[in-house]
């Protein structure tokens, strides 16, 4: 069975998108963000300790770039039922607007009346609905999406944004992730929901590969936004939407003013916590 090295990683808020993205380049297999840490995972291979000298080499950079830098590195090694079981302490069903609910596969419930269940089981995937830029982007999907429309999920993780987008009325689905563990988790979810009919899973960097939409979202880091945002206008069709979440409050005024720009219009924002998120339409 496979063993993976846990690191439990103790910075402040301010700090964790910058720390979730070296964690993806450190080639990072999960990422969970929680009050005052990172947890993520490395698996246990012949490159292991390559790729923990790059990631604690990068996580002393934080001050240089003017973030708090990390309190310390807590490290233990799981096998993937421990890291499966580690999950369920934290992840329970949730309420996120009017009618999304995110239903953990080992948990029971009565859907109500009008209910969207999302039901998940991430895996080594990011991406549970319990994090704030998952929350904003599906209460934005709740209030954008219309019956047939053609969706992008660029960094799909889970497959949470796009099952939920399929479940809202999308026609067609492409999620896309540049991780093969998520790709692996987003196809099972897809299955586990009955939605295969409507979203396809890529393995993808960025929005390679992928068609012309009236929707993109997109839940990454600012960073990756940033650098994706002329894809991202180019696969967005006139009139279509984008969505863009896993911004911390500091670092949203590069964004905010890239989208109150053309060929972006109609700019909407919210906040949660520490985190922000666009939505936007092309003019």
């Amino acid at each position: 069975m496979m063993q993976w090295l846990e690191l439990q990683i103790v910075v402040p808020s301010e700090s964790h998108e910058a720390v979730a993205e070296i964690c993806r380049q450190a080639g990072a297999q999960g990422v969970r963000l929680e009050e005052d840490r990172v947890i993520t995972s490395l698996p246990v291979t012949e490159r292991l300790e390559k790729r923990r000298q790059f990631l604690r080499a990068q996580l002393s950079r934080l001050s240089e770039w003017g973030l708090p830098p990390v309190q310390r590195i807590e490290e233990g090694v799981r096998d993937e039922s421990e890291w499966a079981q580690a999950w369920k302490q934290f992840f329970h069903v949730l309420r996120v607007g009017e009618r999304v609910v995110i239903k953990p596969s080992w948990e029971e419930y009565t859907a109500q009346q009008g209910d969207v269940v999302v039901e998940l089981d991430p895996g080594m995937a990011f991406g549970t609905g319990q994090h704030e830029t998952t929350q904003l982007c599906i209460d934005f999907l709740q209030k954008i999406i219309q019956d047939g429309m053609t969706v992008l999920d660029v960094g799909t993780g889970s497959g949470i944004l796009a099952i939920t987008a399929a479940k809202l009325g999308a026609g067609a689905v492409w999620a896309g992730d540049n991780d093969p563990v998520a790709v692996l988790t987003a196809q099972r979810n897809v299955a586990r929901n009955g939605v295969e009919q409507v979203v396809s899973v890529h393995l993808a960097e960025g929005c390679e590969g992928a068609p012309e939409c009236d929707l993109l979202v997109s839940n990454i880091t600012a960073q990756a936004i940033e650098a994706l945002l002329p894809d991202f206008t180019r696969r967005v069709r006139r009139g279509g939407w984008l969505i863009v979440s896993g911004i911390v409050q500091e670092r949203c005024g590069r964004i905010r003013a890239i989208l109150s720009q053309p060929p972006w219009q109609n700019m909407q924002y919210r906040q949660r916590g520490e985190w922000c998120a666009f939505a936007a339409q092309r003019g």
